[in-house]
């Protein structure tokens, strides 16, 4: 029998995404959208691209919880955590889009403030099943990672795992505006954004460097085989997102300069380097190591990610590169992703292999 799945901030671009995927997901029966902006609309006041094609209209949290066995939350961050809580007591599995269960209490409390719900912690799974697949099954929640950190994770995860992300590797993002969500703000009107590129919450100050460290911290002391509440190592990134017009889409572009004693010519290549990657991503069936250099527009669309790693011998630095969907790998796609992990289904289940071209 297909589970009865809600999905709440269903009117944000996240939300349109769960609901695009879950609507095609032959183990889910889409029971109930959460919005306020559009309560008691129909699915099409929101998302004019699914008139006629879902017989829902838009209710209150209450009326999702009530419905659901599983929930996927796309909804803000601190607003997450009480309707968790809630749905936890009611006996729910969630699923979190937020950022609200991704990190332990310390790393929460750098970058967050203290945890509303540190009793809820321990229930969470941090949900790049890339690097923590056994530990997803079974979840009670699954902590969906964040779009920038997803990119920048797997861009430098087989460098961590090997010892090879030397001391402060760096990591540039170039993300597109749908990312920000669907509020209005001047900084993503038409005329501020057309050709323009803008930095932002550079120096350290952009809360998905935590999210990064962590995952990196894990993948360097144990390998691919990091568990979410296991050992770390101490990671420094060096965190510079840039937003381009682009409606999705995220690039990573990485710098790691590791000692170089006890490397052959061999690890020192593009060749070795690809095929290190390649060992470490064996299996992942939504990771994708190429020869070629990731463009973000082989990505959109879906829900895998594009990788490709250089060796720059001018300078002895390791250059990684991720290309992923922002609103694919980078969020819905990457929950329901994670979803279908918790719950012993096969992993792509609903979600969409090939990008749009053009």
């Amino acid at each position: 029998m297909a589970l009865r799945v809600g999905v709440l901030g269903a009117s944000g671009y996240g939300g349109a995404g769960l609901i695009e995927r879950l609507r095609d997901h032959p183990e889910v029966d889409l029971v109930a959208l959460g919005s306020r902006q559009y309560l008691g609309e129909p699915v099409d006041a929101a998302w004019p691209h699914l008139a006629g094609l879902l017989d829902l209209r838009f209710v209150d949290t209450d009326e999702v919880l009530a419905a659901s066995e599983v929930v996927f939350c796309a909804t803000p961050h601190a607003a997450t955590a009480p309707i968790v809580d809630q749905a936890r007591r009611a006996g729910l599995q969630v699923v979190d889009l937020s950022a609200d269960f991704r990190l332990d209490a310390a790393g929460y409390r750098t970058w967050y403030g203290e945890h509303p719900y540190p009793e809820r912690l321990p229930e969470a799974v941090y949900g790049l099943p890339e690097l923590h697949r056994a530990e997803l099954a079974g979840a009670a929640i699954v902590a969906s990672p964040g779009c920038n950190a997803t990119a920048a994770t797997l861009a430098l995860a087989p460098l961590a795992a090997a010892g090879l992300l030397g001391a402060h590797p760096v990591a540039t993002i170039v993300t597109g505006v749908s990312g920000a969500g669907r509020a209005l703000d001047l900084g993503f009107h038409y005329p501020e954004l057309d050709e323009n590129a803008r930095a932002y919450k550079v120096a350290g100050t952009h809360r998905h460097t935590g999210e990064i460290e962590a995952n990196l911290g894990r993948v360097a002391a144990q390998g691919k085989a990091a568990r979410t509440h296991g050992e770390r190592m101490p990671v420094t990134l060096a965190f510079n997102p840039v937003l381009v017009p682009m409606a999705r889409g995220i690039l990573a572009t990485t710098v790691a300069h590791p000692e170089r004693d006890g490397l052959s010519d061999a690890d020192l290549s593009d060749a070795g380097l690809l095929e290190l990657y390649r060992d470490f991503y064996e299996g992942d069936p939504l990771v994708h190591v190429q020869r070629d250099l990731p463009q973000t527009k082989a990505a959109a669309g879906s829900d895998r990610a594009l990788v490709s790693v250089r060796f720059d011998a001018r300078s002895g630095a390791m250059v990684a590169f991720a290309a992923i969907d922002n609103l694919g790998k980078g969020a819905a796609g990457q929950a329901v992703q994670g979803f279908n992990v918790a719950r012993g289904f096969p992993e792509t289940l609903g979600l969409r292999l090939e990008g749009r071209w053009p």
